[in-house]
């Protein structure tokens, strides 16, 4: 029986696994999809570092980053790189540690998780029973956690619940854009019945993060079985109003990574988001998040078919689309479809309700220092578009985002307290990496990956902890905690660094 069984073969698991082999503990890996390495071996390939540089530290950095930067010759860690150097690194960083490996393994309901009073003590995937004394769940649905009976939330807090100006439905922030005709189209949704800064269900936009290549044996883009030009009617408006040339300059501004490849993303009030797909995922069955996959496939597969061919579109775009196509040397066994990722990039699921529930004023002075640090993070408050819907004649509202508004005070240097990785009572034995306890606006900053990493690390090392002294986790010795993250380059503070007067 492995010491700890970790849910999710993220960078927030590898690390974590990692950590507890420097500790002397065994790991079972159990992943949900085929492939390790999270988002930034299935896209996410431009890495979202912190504003003040001293801030990603640790394993992180000098194992994951650093590992990538070796796979290019480089001394020191790389951001910039391709998902298959970050696959390759995410084994060799798994068969280091000496974890047991499974993919494929899906937890599904509460009668897969078993539980002795206040510990979990067994999870079941695919049939099959796997105990271990302690669990971290490391990926990007919280469902290990959820599973487990461990309070969580999903969608957006109302601005009362914890005060926070920017939380709920913020139709006064929203972008604005227009004139459409009609402004009705897909994907523009109906008009929210919510008062600014009530709840609601409602989640960020997710995408796939894509790789497109110009060599010359790239993979043209094809036309997806359910394709239908209309869905796009609104980009090829919004393509004229901005006076956008061609796919190059939407992508090749984005990110430019080795071997002539390029990153896409969101940009200029267009590109590859899909607002409204997420809002059932966090909460939903496998077989709806498999559903939601294929419907997010289908919208970026049909966009860059239509950015190549559609007729309404000037043939030098056209022709600009047609220089690029997809890598046939990534993605490889995608299944959808060669060059295509093979993961979704899930920005938001659940949230733990944990012992501490990381908030919008915890980024900012003065409550951005801790006395029980696990990391430091430095970055805006980031949120992508939550719902497009139509306003007077002409207008398509873009509400939910948090990035690049005026409205937004800036994110201060801040400090990330251990009371977020775990339950406040009743689970003694489980440590959340991704899914930690926060409100939607306090996850807007530290979603990031490399962030997910540290609090990976932190992870592994508060159950190698409670695993040696037989308590509960949330009974842990900060000044134990902090001397071992330290030990191996973690930073818990930065007095002179990044902090606004």
């Amino acid at each position: 029986m492995p010491d700890v069984l970790i849910y999710g073969a993220t960078p927030a698991g590898i690390m974590a696994a990692l950590r507890l082999s420097l500790r002397g503990y065994s790991a079972l890996v159990l992943e949900p999809t085929g492939h390790v390495g999270g988002i930034v071996a299935g896209g996410l390939v431009k890495t979202d570092t912190p504003d003040v540089p001293e801030a990603l530290a640790g394993l992180t950095r000098t194992r994951f980053f650093a590992g990538i930067g070796a796979e290019y010759g480089e001394d020191g860690p790389k951001y910039l790189f391709e998902p298959k150097a970050a696959e390759r690194v995410s084994w060799n960083l798994l068969h280091e540690a000496g974890a047991e490996v499974r993919t494929g393994q899906r937890v599904e309901s509460p009668a897969d998780v078993e539980r002795t009073a206040d510990r979990i003590t067994a999870v079941r995937t695919g049939g099959e029973w796997h105990r271990a004394r302690f669990f971290i769940d490391a990926s990007y649905e919280g469902d290990l956690m959820a599973h487990a009976g461990v309070p969580y939330t999903t969608g957006r807090e109302a601005a009362s619940q914890y005060d926070e100006p920017l939380a709920g439905f913020q139709p006064a922030r929203a972008y604005r854009r227009g004139p459409f005709t009609p402004n009705t189209g897909y994907p523009v949704g109906p008009v929210p019945l919510e008062a600014e800064g009530d709840a609601d269900g409602k989640t960020q936009a997710y995408n796939f993060r894509g790789v497109l290549t110009r060599e010359a044996d790239r993979l043209p883009f094809e036309r997806p079985h359910d394709y239908d030009p209309a869905r796009y009617g609104h980009l090829l408006q919004h393509l004229r109003d901005r006076d956008v040339a061609g796919l190059s300059s939407i992508v090749t501004h984005t990110a430019a990574l080795p071997n002539g490849k390029f990153q896409t993303n969101q940009a200029l009030f267009f590109g590859f988001d899909l607002p409204g797909a997420s809002w059932d995922y966090p909460d939903g069955s496998w077989k709806r998040r498999d559903d939601i996959v294929a419907e997010q496939a289908a919208w970026h597969q049909g966009m860059l078919y239509w950015l190549a061919n559609d007729p309404a579109l000037p043939e030098a775009f056209r022709a600009d689309a047609r220089t690029f196509g997809l890598p046939p040397d990534e993605f490889t066994d995608s299944p959808l479809g060669p060059g295509f990722p093979h993961a979704l990039y899930v920005r938001e699921a659940r949230r733990m309700v944990g012992a501490h529930v990381l908030t919008q004023h915890d980024l900012l002075k003065p409550n951005n220092r801790k006395a029980t640090a696990v990391a430091c993070w430095a970055y805006a408050m980031d949120s992508h578009v939550v719902q497009y819907y139509p306003e007077g004649d002409g207008t398509v509202v873009g509400e939910g985002t948090l990035s690049g508004t005026v409205h937004n005070p800036p994110v201060d240097l801040y400090e990330i307290p251990a009371e977020v990785l775990f339950p406040s009572r009743g689970t003694a034995n489980l440590t959340v990496a991704v899914c930690f306890s926060a409100s939607h606006i306090g996850f807007s900053s530290p979603r990031m990956e490399p962030n997910f990493g540290m609090l990976g690390e932190a992870c592994g090392e508060l159950a190698a902890q409670s695993l040696a002294t037989g308590l509960p986790v949330q009974d842990y010795d900060y000044p134990a905690l902090a001397a071992a993250l330290t030990e191996h380059g973690a930073v818990l503070d930065l007095p002179d660094k990044g902090r606004r007067p």
